[in-house]
């Protein structure tokens, strides 16, 4: 699995324990790392990433992790983790909320609102997870709290069919291809909107019923696979998907979106993911640009910074 990988020895010093806390940073963004109350200091770290998505294997014991109000501040981006535990529990507080995670669970998270997480048993904590933005799953349903847990060992066919995916798709990860393991990834995160979020909003709107959400997910699907194309439009969506235009708008507006909005967004997106990507060093901001349907270069910068507050430039020197 590893494209990145570090671990801390049980007889760690200070250097190694500050080389432990920038590994996890590199991972998952600036945290603080402390002692616990006894017990074994040890972590690994495992992550690869994959467009928009990590991929990561975590563990540790004997400490606990925060992320201060100033750590939150140094993030590029709000994101979620879905996790799947292994061992623990982990004891997590946020936002005045106290709960555990632990094996037999899944949980969605928002990793960019300050919190503490403590691993606690004899084998500390360790879990599978995959780290996505935000706008990832904002896109599929804009009713996203903070968290979210789910029992994958009562029986309930929404646990085990989202326990067995991730179990498959993290032993099956060395042999995905990037494009495969991506897509993947947007499927987990389909199932995660259905199975984890929107049960936890209550009952889904009138407007926002399961048809209409699948349509929505079907256009979403669309768009995604032609963002290249400039003529992009919702025109060309509606009779691509064999829908009428006025119902396309309507599918999106329940689910508090536009059509016009939504290209916009997996436009920046993709660029972002293209600059950061080793294997377009060699092309040009401009043609990155064009590649994701922008037609205008110095309108895309514009854009770019006011949504990322950096340019385009400015974001690719991070990579």
């Amino acid at each position: 699995m590893p494209d990145t990988e570090f671990a801390i020895s049980a007889i760690a010093g200070a250097e190694r324990h500050e080389q432990w806390r920038a590994a996890l940073s590199d991972a998952f963004g600036p945290f603080e790392v402390h002692h616990g109350q006894g017990g074994r200091f040890a972590g690994h770290v495992r992550y690869v990433r994959r467009a928009a998505l990590q991929f990561n294997d975590l563990h540790y014991q004997g400490q606990k992790i925060e992320r201060t109000a100033g750590n939150v501040s140094r993030l590029d981006q709000e994101f979620y983790t879905f996790g799947l535990p292994l061992t623990g529990p982990l004891a997590v507080v946020q936002q005045g909320r106290e709960f555990q995670v632990e094996p037999g669970c899944v949980y969605l998270m928002n990793q960019s609102l300050p919190y503490q997480a403590t691993a606690l048993g004899a084998d500390g904590y360790r879990s599978l997870s995959v780290s996505f933005p935000r706008s990832a799953l904002s896109q599929r349903d804009s009713r996203i709290g903070p968290f979210y847990k789910l029992r994958v060992d009562d029986g309930s066919p929404r646990g085990a069919m989202l326990a067995s995916y991730m179990d498959h798709l993290f032993k099956g990860l060395d042999g995905w291809t990037a494009a495969e393991a991506a897509e993947l990834g947007e499927r987990l995160i389909d199932l995660i909107v259905l199975f984890v979020v929107q049960p936890g909003q209550g009952h889904a709107s009138a407007s926002d019923s399961s048809v209409t959400m699948a349509h929505r997910q079907r256009a979403m699907a669309y768009i995604r696979q032609h963002l290249a194309d400039p003529a992009l439009t919702p025109q060309r969506v509606a009779q691509g998907c064999g829908v009428s235009v006025a119902y396309l708008h309507r599918i999106f507006q329940a689910g508090e979106l536009s059509v016009e909005s939504f290209v916009f967004d997996q436009r920046l997106e993709r660029c972002r993911e293209l600059l950061l990507n080793p294997a377009q060093r060699h092309r040009g901001i401009a043609e990155l640009a064009y590649q994701a349907g922008f037609a205008h270069p110095s309108h895309f910068s514009r854009l770019f910074k006011q949504r990322f507050g950096v340019s385009p430039r400015e974001w690719r020197a991070r990579g």
